[in-house]
């Protein structure tokens, strides 16, 4: 029996790979992407009371950029090669989050914080059924996007959890990198506006040099 040749999904229903701008890894499907940063978070009782955004803990913390604060949270999870660690600067972030009570963004898959708003934003320009996929793009269930805010939607994956939300003919991807804290946002140019419009989430747009590690560079 000959060995099966290799899988590869095509890159309109999977996160980008690091070793590459994320503009190119998309291109002919993608013409925008934009990078979604996972908020801090306070909680009590199990229950979000609070979030804040990066730029508040960058002018907490005293760094320069969400650049610096990205490595410090790259670094507290052990995410980066030696040369680009900043120990530091992890420390001054686990002292803040001691000393302000609140949680680091989540990293490797969509934040709790933000689901309702993305799924209410494939709503919002027209799509009613979204996939659910796994990070290489093995396996996908299609789900009902009312049903997955209600929480009445039980899909399980065998190949791990569900890293890629896109929509049926795949016009819309939310897909998140399984060592960062934020998930990407990948469309045409005027559909990213109008979410942006309606759910204004704190982040950026990749330009031709953009990669995973953006931060980094």
């Amino acid at each position: 029996m000959k060995d099966r040749p290799p899988f590869s999904a095509t890159h309109n229903c999977i996160c980008a790979y690091a070793d590459m701008s994320i503009l190119e890894f998309y291109k002919g499907y993608f013409d925008t992407v934009y990078v979604m940063l996972h908020p801090f978070f306070k909680e009590k009782d199990n229950k979000i009371t609070q979030v804040m955004t990066w730029k508040e803990i960058q002018m907490l913390a005293g760094f320069k950029d969400i650049n610096q604060l990205d490595i410090a949270l790259r670094t507290s999870i052990g995410g980066l090669r030696r040369e680009y660690e900043n120990k530091k600067d992890a420390d001054i972030l686990s002292q803040l989050a001691e000393l302000h009570d609140f949680w680091f963004p989540s990293e490797g898959n969509f934040q709790d914080t933000l689901k309702n708003e993305m799924l209410k934003s494939l709503q919002d320009q027209g799509h009613h059924y979204m996939y659910m996929g796994d990070e290489w793009g093995f396996e996908r269930k299609r789900s009902y996007i009312q049903e997955v805010i209600d929480g009445k939607d039980n899909t399980l994956l065998e190949y791990g959890p569900e890293m890629n939300w896109y929509t049926t003919n795949n016009e819309i991807l939310y897909t998140t990198h399984w060592d960062s804290h934020f998930t990407l946002l990948c469309s045409d140019k005027n559909t990213v506006e109008n979410i942006l419009a309606k759910h204004p989430f704190e982040g950026f747009y990749c330009n031709e040099k953009t990669d995973i590690y953006w931060s980094t560079k």
